[in-house]
């Protein structure tokens, strides 16, 4: 019998559709460099096997929200007389 854990995570690229059971024990910290084993592609799905949580790899960008200032409080999320704008609700965005 051998002492070796049973596989955390399950890995598929999406390139070549390889796919094996990961040897590690955790997921690094940094996973930039992570790469198929067969084609070298960095497009990768990792599947966690307890929770089914998926990751994917490269990190897809997530644009920023676009925001307007308040018109009523200018930003500050105050109105003229120091109460909380009732327009922006005191958030200076709307």
């Amino acid at each position: 019998m051998t002492d070796r854990p049973a596989p955390r995570f399950w890995y598929r690229c999406r390139s070549c559709g390889h796919s094996r059971a990961s040897d590690w024990p955790d997921l690094p910290a940094d996973l930039t460099g992570t790469a198929c084993n067969s084609c070298g592609s960095e497009e990768i799905t990792l599947y966690e096997l307890a929770t089914r949580g998926v990751l994917r790899l490269p990190r897809p960008l997530v644009p920023p929200v676009r925001r307007f200032v308040c018109c009523h409080c200018g930003g500050g999320g105050l109105d003229s007389l120091g109460a909380t704008c009732l327009h922006c609700h005191g958030a200076g965005f709307c």
